[in-house]
């Protein structure tokens, strides 16, 4: 979907948002559009949605339980044998 703004102010307050964070136009509308929606979240929606992100939570921990083979050393993929990073 393609956005086209027009009205100089929103274009003025964009720019304005933009010089003081040092993103880009777009970015600072996405990020804008999505704090926005968070606050519009209902407290029975962000419930839902925490408790959606704990079961994904408790079916990882489950499945590393099972697989602790699966659970790698973050340093063996970092850093080389000599300790620098690869």
């Amino acid at each position: 979907m393609a956005l086209q703004i027009e009205a100089p102010e929103t274009i003025r307050l964009i720019e304005d948002l933009a010089r003081c964070t040092g993103e880009g136009p777009e970015t600072v509308v996405r990020v804008a559009v999505q704090e926005r929606l968070a606050r519009l979240r209902t407290p029975e929606e962000e419930a839902e949605r925490r408790a959606r992100v704990y079961e994904i939570v408790r079916e990882l921990q489950a499945a590393f339980k099972e697989h602790p083979e699966a659970i790698v050393d973050h340093g063996e993929l970092l850093y080389g044998e000599d300790g620098l990073p690869r």
